[in-house]
């Protein structure tokens, strides 16, 4: 789980590995009471990276830090480790 702010609110994404078909990325807004509900689903499979889930308070700088934070944690590593990597 990386933990990263946008606009003064703290936003957390979480890698699920969802099964040997492909890996997923959640973000959602942390508030004092924890985890709020679901805002942006990315998946990667060997032939595809999707954004499969948008919320509609969804913002440009919002999905601009989490589009980074997907290409950091997924895209990048498979790149150096000289894996097969989906259109981008």
């Amino acid at each position: 789980m990386r933990i990263f702010t946008v606009g003064g609110r703290e936003y957390a994404a979480l890698t699920v590995l969802g099964s040997d078909d492909f890996d997923a990325m959640e973000v959602a807004e942390m508030t004092d009471a924890g985890r709020g509900g679901l805002l942006l689903e990315f998946r990667m499979d060997e032939g595809s990276a999707k954004l499969t889930h948008l919320g509609a308070e969804v913002d440009i700088p919002l999905l601009r830090a989490s589009l980074e934070i997907f290409r950091e944690d997924f895209l990048e590593p498979r790149r150096a480790a000289g894996l097969p990597l989906p259109p981008w």
